[in-house]
């Protein structure tokens, strides 16, 4: 009997620090983004967010080794803060799609763009430059009236899986995430004109959006070729009803 109970408490103790499962598409499952899978993520992100979203594009980020840097760490201080999702494969079991999201609050003013900061490197200074004025703009604690809320800082799917639903899958899941947390609202940055029209259709409203070709620092336009279709940085939330 006592090694049946201990058999149990290690079957209970392996479900307690396994990664929670939540609703995904068929392709893949989504889970909680444990350390294991960090690296993984982070190549992800490092080799296709990077690469493809208009404003890492537009400053050419990845030929800014300092800036994919300092980027990537600061990516690995918000996934340590354990509200992260991923994608993983079904076939492969690799990682596919990335949603790094944090707590932000009003009263500890842990939204990172609201403190004066230096980034390093140039590339990452200008897109952090643009977003801090973007949230600044959007008055997200007043709009949504409440002191925290769950924020998304990037969502990256591989590009074999885009238009696969699961980036659609893990915006839902995020949102899950919010409300399972007692929270009332679920916000992010989005910077194309496909993550926008996939956010409003989930239904996200638009509550600030700086166009590209207005952003001009040193009567210079820093964001110059962020790729068709892709005209601002729009910040858009969605608040939860409580049941």
């Amino acid at each position: 009997m006592d090694e049946e109970k201990k058999n149990d408490f290690i079957e209970m103790e392996a479900r307690m620090y396994a990664p929670l499962e939540w609703d995904s598409p068929a392709i893949c499952k989504i889970q909680d983004l444990k350390e294991a899978h960090y690296e993984e993520a982070l190549r992800l992100i490092k080799h296709h967010f990077f690469r493809e979203e208009p404003m890492c594009k537009a400053v050419a980020l990845l030929q800014d080794e300092t800036s994919v840097k300092s980027y990537l760490d600061l990516m690995k201080t918000w996934m340590k803060d354990t509200t992260s999702l991923v994608a993983l494969s079904l076939t492969s079991g690799r990682v596919i799609g990335v949603a790094v999201t944090r707590i932000n609050s009003n009263s500890d003013k842990s939204d990172i763009y609201n403190r004066v900061q230096n980034f390093e490197g140039d590339a990452l200074e200008k897109i952090m430059g643009l977003i801090n004025a973007l949230i600044k703009r959007s008055n997200v604690y007043k709009e949504f009236d409440c002191d925290v809320y769950l924020r998304i800082y990037v969502l990256c799917v591989h590009p074999s899986y885009q238009q696969k639903g699961v980036g659609a899958a893990l915006l839902k899941v995020c949102i899950q995430v919010a409300s399972t947390l007692d929270m009332s609202a679920v916000g992010a940055v989005f910077t194309s004109g496909l993550s926008q029209s996939l956010a409003l259709k989930l239904g996200f409203r638009l509550i600030a959006e700086i166009r590209y070709s207005r952003w001009v620092v040193e009567d210079r336009v820093v964001f110059d070729d962020t790729g068709k279709g892709n005209y601002s940085a729009a910040f858009m939330g969605i608040q939860i009803l409580r049941e």
